[in-house]
């Protein structure tokens, strides 16, 4: 999976490392605990991802920062398609249609 990253304010290209996410073992905390309790929920996510959950649905992760860098660390787009697992991920761009256009000069 990949995702537009603008915090820097430049558009590039993340990684959503998938395979991290399904082996780590996540804990859990609803948005009303979380809210009463931050520092519980900063103290799990040192330890492992936190998952935290808004009317029964997981909303947020939250993680420590040095797991963020190492996980998730932002792509330029040149080393994306550089990637080697890029070959294997499908991709079908959309066909665009010029029909019915004028050609003005």
């Amino acid at each position: 999976m990949w995702g537009p990253w603008s915090e820097t304010g430049r558009l590039g290209i993340f990684p959503l490392d998938v395979e991290w996410m399904v082996s780590m073992k996540m804990s859990f905390m609803t948005g009303a605990a979380f809210n009463r309790n931050p520092s519980k929920a900063k103290k799990e996510a040192s330890e492992r991802p936190l998952v935290i959950t808004d009317r029964g649905e997981a909303a947020y992760v939250l993680v420590s920062y040095a797991e963020f860098q190492v996980n998730w660390t932002p792509k330029t787009l040149f080393e994306a398609l550089r990637d080697p697992s890029a070959d294997e991920r499908e991709f079908e761009p959309a066909r665009l249609g010029f029909d019915n256009r004028t050609v003005e000069f």
